[in-house]
């Protein structure tokens, strides 16, 4: 699982600072003096895909490491 996870950090971590970047971006123009809400809503739309290929990457990951899980631990990781 460590070496899963050190495979996807790089990944993971780019496209969580994108996310952050994002999010950053899209508060400075809701607290701009003079909203644009063409240029808000454009960005708002870039901060949810950006979070959606994060939760692509994570999800990713998570289906690597569950291959290499045996049944046994599947249930207990699903507290069956």
């Amino acid at each position: 699982m460590d070496a899963i996870f050190e495979q996807n950090r790089a990944t993971l971590t780019s496209h969580y600072d994108d996310l952050r970047q994002a999010e950053n971006q899209m508060e400075q123009l809701s607290k701009a003096p003079k909203l644009d809400e063409a240029a808000l809503f454009a960005q708002i739309d870039r901060v949810k895909q950006a979070r959606a290929e994060l939760d692509k990457v994570y999800t990713h990951m998570l289906l690597q490491i569950r291959k290499e899980m045996d049944p046994d631990q599947i249930v207990r990781l699903e507290g069956r």
